[in-house]
C-alpha cells in the first residue's frame, strides 16, 4: 500500500500551482507537470466539472463493491 501521507504534499503542489494558474483546468496542469511522450487529449481537455463527476462515478462503484 502506498503511504497516505503523500497525499497531502501533492494536493498541496497543484492547489499552489494551480493558484497560480487559475485559467489551466486540472487536466491541463496535470499534462504539463508530467510531460508525456504521447498526448493526452482525453485528460488535457477535460473540463473540470466533468472530471468531478468521474471521480464521483468512481467513488459510487467502489463504495458498491462493482
Amino acid at each position: 500500500m502506498r503511504d497516505p501521507a503523500r497525499i497531502e504534499a501533492v494536493l498541496s503542489a497543484i492547489k499552489e500551482a494551480w493558484v497560480r494558474h487559475p485559467d489551466l483546468r486540472l487536466g491541463q496542469l496535470v499534462v504539463i507537470a508530467t510531460k508525456p511522450k504521447e498526448p493526452c487529449p482525453e485528460v488535457f481537455y477535460i473540463e473540470d466539472e466533468q472530471l468531478v463527476q468521474g471521480i464521483a462515478a468512481f467513488q459510487a462503484k467502489k463504495e458498491s463493491g462493482k
